[in-house]
C-alpha cells in the first residue's frame, strides 16, 4: 500500500517555491512510489500533470476563495495527506497535513509588512502548529526560528535543504566580453531583499571606480528603482530587467564580474548558490540562514552597512586572485546542493506513512 499525497502545486510558476515544487513534488510523482493527486490552477501547464490525477481550481494562494473551494473539491480524497509547499494552506481542509516552511520573514521583520498580513500569517502559523503532522524546513535557521518564536515541538520539524535546478549545472559556459563590465543582482524588490543598501553601496563604489555597471534582474517596480538610483546619481550605471527565464539568465550570470546578495533575511537563499554553480564569486549578507547555507564559499558583510558592502565590492573587484578563489570554492560548494541529494530524504520520510 502506497502513501496517498495531495500535492498543492498552485505556486509552480513562482521563482523560489516554484523551483521547490518542480523538483521535490515532481520527483515524488516521477518516483512512482506514491499515489497522488495534484491541486493545480486551471491554466497550469506542466509535463508531469495528468488530467486524471489533477484537481483543477480557480483559487490562487492567498485568495479568500481557496479556503472554501479546495476543501470542497478534495472531499473525495479524504484519505490523502495534503502536502502544502507553504505555510498558508487552505484553512478548512480536513485531511492530514504536511507543510514546508521556507522562512518566517513576516515575523522576523514585521515592520516591513502591512499589519494585516502579519496578523493573517499568525493565524496560519498557529493552525500549522496545531494541525501539521510533519513540518519540513529548508534550513536549521528556519527550524530554530519556529521553535524560538512559536515554541514548535522540535521532533515535528525535519530539515531538508533546497537544491539548485539542474540547468545551472548542465548549460555550458559562454563567456562573452561585455561592452562594460557589470556586477549582478538577482532578486525582487520586497523590503527584506535590502536592495536599497546595494544601491547605496554601489553609489559609493562608483565614486572610486568608473566604468562598472550594476545589472538588476527580477525588478517589478522599475520606476521606483530608477527614481531611487537617480537620487544617488547612478541611474546611468544600472541595467534593469524583470524576472527572466533561466535560459536567458545563465549567460548574464556567466558574463558578470561577480554577484551580490544583500538580503536582510533568507530562510534558504537559492540565487547565490545558483550563481556559484555557474562558477561566479558571491558577496552575501549574513542575513538569516545565508552563513549556514553558503559556508565559507562567499564573502560576507553585515546587511545594514552600505559602507562595508562597498568595501567588499571594491575588494573583490580589485583582487582577481581573491575572486578566482571564491569562484573555485563556490563551484565546489554548489555540487552539494543537487535536488536528487535531497529527494531521497523526502521519500524515506514519506514512506514511513504507509
Amino acid at each position: 500500500m502506497s502513501v496517498k499525497l495531495l500535492l498543492d502545486i498552485r505556486k509552480i510558476d513562482d521563482y523560489g517555491i516554484g523551483t521547490y515544487i518542480k523538483n521535490i513534488f515532481g520527483g515524488l510523482i516521477s518516483s512512482g512510489r506514491f499515489e497522488y493527486r495534484a491541486v493545480a490552477l486551471k491554466d497550469t501547464k506542466w509535463d508531469l500533470l495528468k488530467p486524471d490525477k489533477t484537481i483543477f481550481v480557480k483559487s490562487k494562494n492567498y485568495a479568500v476563495g481557496e479556503h472554501f473551494e479546495i476543501p470542497r473539491k478534495i472531499k473525495k480524497e479524504k484519505d490523502f495527506i495534503y502536502f502544502s509547499p507553504h505555510y498558508v494552506f487552505p484553512y478548512f481542509i480536513k485531511n492530514r497535513l504536511f507543510v514546508t516552511v521556507h522562512d518566517i520573514i513576516h515575523f522576523k521583520f514585521s515592520r516591513l509588512f502591512p499589519k494585516y498580513k502579519v496578523e493573517i500569517a499568525k493565524i496560519f502559523i498557529k493552525s500549522l502548529k496545531k494541525r501539521a503532522e510533519i513540518i519540513f524546513t529548508v534550513s536549521n535557521k528556519t527550524k530554530s526560528d519556529l521553535i524560538n518564536y512559536f515554541n514548535f515541538k522540535e521532533e515535528k520539524i525535519i530539515v531538508i535543504y533546497n537544491g539548485i535546478d539542474e540547468i545551472f549545472f548542465k548549460s555550458g559556459r559562454k563567456d562573452i566580453k561585455a561592452e562594460e563590465p557589470y556586477i549582478l543582482y538577482i532578486g525582487n524588490t520586497t523590503p527584506h531583499k535590502n536592495l536599497s543598501t546595494l544601491l547605496k553601496a554601489f553609489s559609493i563604489f562608483s565614486k572610486r571606480v568608473n566604468g562598472i555597471k550594476l545589472y538588476l534582474i527580477g525588478i517589478r517596480d522599475m520606476n521606483k528603482i530608477k527614481e531611487f538610483s537617480k537620487n544617488l546619481d547612478i541611474e546611468d550605471r544600472l541595467i534593469i530587467e524583470p524576472y527572466i527565464p533561466f535560459e536567458r539568465m545563465i549567460p548574464i550570470i556567466d558574463n558578470s564580474l561577480f554577484f551580490v546578495f544583500p538580503s536582510l533575511y533568507e530562510g534558504f537563499g537559492l540565487p547565490p548558490l545558483e550563481v556559484m554553480a555557474r562558477g561566479k564569486a558571491v558577496i552575501s549578507s549574513t542575513g538569516g540562514s545565508l552563513p549556514e547555507i553558503l559556508g565559507d564559499s562567499a564573502l560576507f558583510f553585515e546587511p545594514n552597512s552600505e559602507e562595508e558592502l562597498s568595501d567588499k565590492i571594491y575588494l573583490l573587484y580589485n583582487n582577481p586572485e581573491l575572486r578566482r578563489d571564491f569562484e573555485k570554492r563556490g563551484k565546489e560548494h554548489s555540487l552539494k546542493f543537487k535536488w536528487e541529494n535531497f529527494l531521497g530524504e523526502y521519500i524515506k520520510i514519506l514512506d514511513k506513512f504507509k
